[in-house]
């Protein structure tokens, strides 16, 4: 009994001199909020300092916003239209405290019952990835997994240099850098320091959603497991004592009383039964909900909240929303995502939805992802983005050069010589990019013969020359109309300015002093 109580006052100490140095760490957070944090994580010092950062970020970007308010004069204070912004940004802040600093197992197995079904699947990744998250989520990765390299997860998340995401799930990608863990690959040398997560998600509730699985996973998966492992013991209790229910639908006589709803005239069902009830409905479009047994009552709402998922009744309830709004003669709007309507204000341009599974904030004249502050048609399409990325990707293979002997990649910057000597030792020549030995495959200044290589010239030239034919010919390959935005637009312009800032090499210079 001793040597628990010693033990027990040992970590109690080190949890208090945890405390202690967090609190010397982040100044401007309370204790009490650094003690929630510590005891949470459960002696992950990692996890604290990554969970204090952001909290600290956030009550500093929270700081400077009320600070610009109070400065704002008089005449610049939000109208009554603010009030819907302001609301707006508060129901997205607690969305995003649901899944970070406020995430709580319990609710999060309410909205997603069967979280690896619903985060294994590839399309949520596929679009829950985009070029706006992708620092975010390597350095989700970084910090959950200290010892493997960045390259590995950038790769492992994103193809090319265009950072395009791969088809597969976050869920997916997490095990395979636990599994390269396991087995030592892609391991450094040293832990990696814990990387503050500088990159706001800004609003993107459904990549929290699924960073917030990944970081409770195992926790998730183990209460899902316990609460399948009572309901079974339950059960089986039940069917011995002859407390079990039966649905008045498919007659199923094993239920648990609190797996059985009931309509307003007390008809037992199952949630099976009027789940598929529902279903069938909402194809049909309707909004009321009788009783299965045709008793002449209905389902009450609260009862369809507790019975249905909660996507299922999320669509019911949208549809009785909209259906609503609409005979009072309210403005109403939807998501072009998910159709999730919702009232909104003539004057604003941009969508709001407020859909669990869509959170997604869109132009209400494009129905395009909100594109503030440039206009509609300033913002490139899918088809638009493809077109131009292959252009600037053959431009981009015009001036890179490869090593015949290590395939290193590497480009000439300055108007050094033109035998080039890479770091594994292979010496090429840079206008041909062939193998060489010594400087007979070149001709020095003011030598006329044209079959070899001349050992200098002009970079700028040169450059200049390969990115524009390397342009004029993929545009050739793609639709004209679609090339929104063309990479070599500014080519002339870019290259005269370093002409005019870049100063002439000594031998650029004694050419023009000898001609002169």
């Amino acid at each position: 009994m001793a040597e628990a109580v010693v033990k027990h006052d040992e970590h109690v100490t080190d949890f208090e001199d945890t405390v202690a140095r967090l609190t010397d760490a982040f100044p401007n957070l309370s204790v009490g909020v650094i003690r929630k944090v510590a005891t949470s994580c459960r002696r992950d010092i990692v996890k604290m300092v990554m969970r204090l950062s952001a909290i600290e970020v956030d009550e500093q970007r929270n700081a400077k916003v009320e600070e610009s308010g109070a400065l704002m004069p008089k005449t610049e204070q939000p109208s009554t239209s603010g009030v819907g912004q302001k609301k707006r940004g508060t129901s997205i802040k607690s969305q995003v405290k649901k899944y970070t600093s406020d995430f709580n197992i319990e609710e999060f197995l309410e909205m997603f019952p069967n979280p690896e079904e619903t985060f294994r699947n590839p399309e949520r990744g596929e679009d829950v990835l985009d070029l706006t998250t992708a620092d975010y989520v390597v350095h989700f990765f970084m910090n959950k997994y200290p010892f493997i390299y960045k390259s590995h997860i950038s790769f492992l998340l994103y193809q090319g240099p265009t950072r395009q995401p791969k088809c597969k799930s976050l869920l997916k990608v997490d095990e395979e850098l636990q599994q390269a863990e396991q087995n030592d690959e892609q391991i450094m040398k040293c832990r990696r320091k814990p990387t503050t997560m500088r990159v706001d998600p800004g609003e993107d509730i459904r990549l929290l959603q699924e960073l917030a699985y990944l970081e409770h996973r195992t926790d998730i998966l183990d209460c899902k497991l316990k609460k399948e492992q009572e309901k079974t013991k339950r059960r089986t209790f039940a069917k011995e004592n002859g407390s079990s229910v039966s649905c008045q639908c498919c007659f199923a006589d094993d239920l648990l009383p609190e797996e059985v709803y009931s309509c307003t005239n007390d008809c037992s069902f199952c949630e099976e039964c009027i789940r598929r009830s529902c279903e069938i409905k909402l194809a049909e479009g309707d909004i009321q909900f009788p009783c299965l047994a045709d008793c002449g009552s209905q389902f009450s709402w609260k009862t369809l909240q507790a019975a249905l998922p909660p996507t299922l009744f999320s669509k019911l309830s949208q549809n009785y929303t909209e259906s609503e709004i609409r005979a009072a003669g309210l403005t109403v709007d939807s998501c072009p995502l998910c159709n999730f309507p919702n009232t909104i204000d003539e004057r604003c341009t941009s969508f709001q939805c407020f859909n669990p599974e869509c959170m997604k904030e869109t132009c209400r004249l494009c129905k395009e992802l909100n594109h503030l502050p440039l206009r509609c048609d300033e913002v490139e399409k899918d088809e638009d983005v493809q077109a131009r990325v292959y252009v600037e990707n053959k431009m981009t293979e015009a001036i890179l050069r490869s090593c015949y002997k290590c395939k290193r990649k590497f480009v000439k910057e300055d108007n050094c010589c033109n035998k080039i000597t890479c770091i594994c030792g292979a010496v090429s020549c840079y206008v041909c990019n062939k193998p060489v030995i010594g400087y007979d495959h070149f001709i020095g200044l003011g030598d006329s013969r044209s079959e070899k290589c001349p050992l200098y010239v002009d970079m700028l030239a040169l450059h200049q020359r390969e990115l524009t034919a390397a342009a004029d010919e993929a545009k050739k390959e793609v639709d004209r109309n679609r090339l929104t935005s063309d990479p070599s637009s500014d080519l002339d312009k870019y290259f005269k300015y370093k002409r005019e800032t870049t100063p002439q090499p000594r031998w650029m210079q004694v050419i023009v002093h000898c001609t002169n």
